[in-house]
């Protein structure tokens, strides 16, 4: 089985902006922060972890030279929600990237709380109906606001992610950072995974790993997740 990745990236010029934001979001709906940590810290000792399985953890990337700030999410399930209301509440763009068991990806582009545009490489991967699988085809225009690349060269780079779809998604997840200045390493991971790999390759391929912070959220006695 391959891996699946799901995270928000958020288009701000402070990280402590989209943290407190990603606060609020969770305060709001009862969830009790219980931690604000350095990530390698928590990641290199998991003793540091809350007790329990009360509660629920976010990490968070410092923000990029290109103005990237990342959001992993332990429940992949939020990460719309989180990327809706996040960019709603900093007047901002969101890019939600996910991968499926490696060979298929899409994204979800959010501006200020509404989406604007879906991909998908294979839409029959999320839905079997013709005129949904219209939603992910993707519309290079949409993106201008964050593309440091033409819309025709965007276009040629989704068109290629079409004819990909099935193969190892790592290229094509590459072209689409590329074409918006977003670090691929910090793309191409989720909550989870920086609890099994290696520690020690953060701080080689991601250069802010000491930035990176990690939060946990005691979670109300009725639900484990974040809701609409």
């Amino acid at each position: 089985m391959g891996g699946y990745y799901i995270n928000v990236n958020v288009k701000a010029d402070s990280a402590d902006a989209v943290r407190d934001a990603v606060i609020a979001v969770f305060d709001a709906q009862q969830f009790n922060l219980i931690q604000n940590e350095q990530a390698s810290c928590v990641v290199d000792n998991e003793e540091r972890l809350p007790d329990g399985d009360d509660w629920y953890g976010v990490l968070l990337s410092s923000r990029t030279d290109n103005d990237w700030v990342t959001i992993y999410a332990d429940d992949w399930k939020d990460c719309g929600l989180l990327a809706r209301r996040v960019s709603a509440m900093l007047g901002t763009q969101a890019v939600e990237i996910w991968v499926a068991d490696d060979v298929n990806w899409g994204y979800t582009y959010w501006e200020n709380g509404v989406v604007v545009d879906r991909f998908a490489d294979d839409p029959c991967v999320l839905t079997t109906h013709p005129a949904e699988s219209e939603l992910y085809f993707g519309n290079p225009a949409a993106l201008g606001k964050i593309l440091e690349v033409t819309d025709e060269v965007f276009a040629k780079t989704l068109s290629v992610a079409r004819d990909r779809a099935g193969q190892f998604s790592g290229p094509c997840v590459g072209d689409l950072c590329e074409a918006i200045a977003l670090p691929f390493e910090q793309a191409f991971t989720a909550y989870e995974y920086f609890f099994t790999d290696d520690p020690d390759d953060y701080a080689v391929d991601l250069p802010h790993w000491q930035e990176f912070r990690h939060l946990a959220f005691h979670h109300p006695d009725d639900r484990e997740r974040l809701c609409e």
